[in-house]
């Protein structure tokens, strides 16, 4: 029996230092705060590059997926993860999408998988798997090493990626779907979820319908309708990263307006200048979309 287990903590080892893998134990700081308020909280993680921080988002849907469907994500997906990370599980159809068009977008997607981490399954998914890892987007997973797939790990593997997420896209679902469960667990932890309408006929926009109908889902038709639920949420994180870059002239003047409306003539006032010199700030941070003029002519926060 000890020999077993020197052996097996040679080999974790081996595949660790291989592939980079980093150990992240339930208190420490770079674990997911939100995967704490998960019923089933894992106790470690196993990852490849890092788990950002910020909220995610998933696109989830049929393994199936119609030419509509397909069509969908395109549409949405880039814009959303211009503002959420994509996680999701990288299985056949919507999920494996929705990460292709946050990578070809240059945004970031997170792979949480059911298998441990040194496992490519399914072996037709390993090309868009390296792509992941080559961008330095994050690989994730709960599993010891070796672990093969099997059933049992698809609902856990879902709680960790529902658990990681600030809302659930739901693409397509026909009856007894896996993507119906996720769902539930959605609603169950309280966090937002989103469906895409269609056709009345066809058997994969079944639950999608249903579940707007009985007012469980918030109806999308463009991903305007996702991203305006998280309007004061995306304008803080906008500013938070453009104000950095800001000429210090420019920051005095997001900070007048920030205060209060203001003119260009009030601005130069108060920071005595000329309006002359002050137009070219507010023009540089109209294009920099930190301010706008409102109905009076006025400069105001974006």
């Amino acid at each position: 029996m000890e020999r077993k287990q020197i052996i097996k903590t040679k080999l974790i080892d081996e595949v660790i230092n291989k592939l980079w893998v980093k150990i992240i134990i339930k208190w420490e700081e770079l674990y997911p705060k939100s995967l704490n308020d998960i019923p089933h909280s894992p106790f470690i993680l196993y990852v490849r590059w890092e788990i950002p921080q910020s909220d995610m988002f998933w696109v989830v849907g049929t393994r199936k997926i119609s030419t509509y469907g397909k069509s969908v994500i395109e549409k949405i997906v880039p814009d959303i993860s211009n503002v959420f990370p994509i996680v999701s599980g990288w299985a056949a159809g919507c999920d494996s999408l929705a990460h292709k068009c946050a990578i070809d977008a240059w945004n970031k997607t997170i792979v949480v998988v059911w298998t441990w981490i040194d496992q490519t399954y399914p072996v037709w998914n390993a090309k868009l798997f390296q792509d992941i890892v080559n961008n330095g987007w994050a690989i994730l997973s709960i599993f010891p090493i070796n672990e093969p797939w099997n059933p049992y790990n698809f609902p856990v593997r879902n709680e960790i990626v529902v658990g990681l997420s600030r809302g659930v896209l739901l693409i397509e679902a026909q009856e007894k779907s896996w993507s119906m469960i996720t769902a539930a667990l959605t609603l169950d932890l309280w966090k937002d979820l989103f469906s895409v309408p269609w056709n009345i006929f066809h058997s994969q926009s079944t639950w999608t319908n249903l579940l707007i109908k009985k007012w469980e889902a918030k109806c999308v038709l463009s991903s305007v309708h996702v991203l305006e639920e998280y309007q004061n949420s995306v304008k803080q994180s906008f500013h938070a990263q453009i104000l950095p870059l800001l000429w210090w002239i420019e920051l005095e003047i997001y900070n007048l307006i920030s205060l209060e409306e203001q003119t260009a003539d009030m601005i130069a006032d108060s920071l005595d200048k000329k309006a002359s010199e002050i137009w070219l700030q507010l023009t540089l941070l109209e294009l920099k979309k930190c301010i706008k003029k409102n109905i009076s002519w006025k400069y105001v926060l974006v």
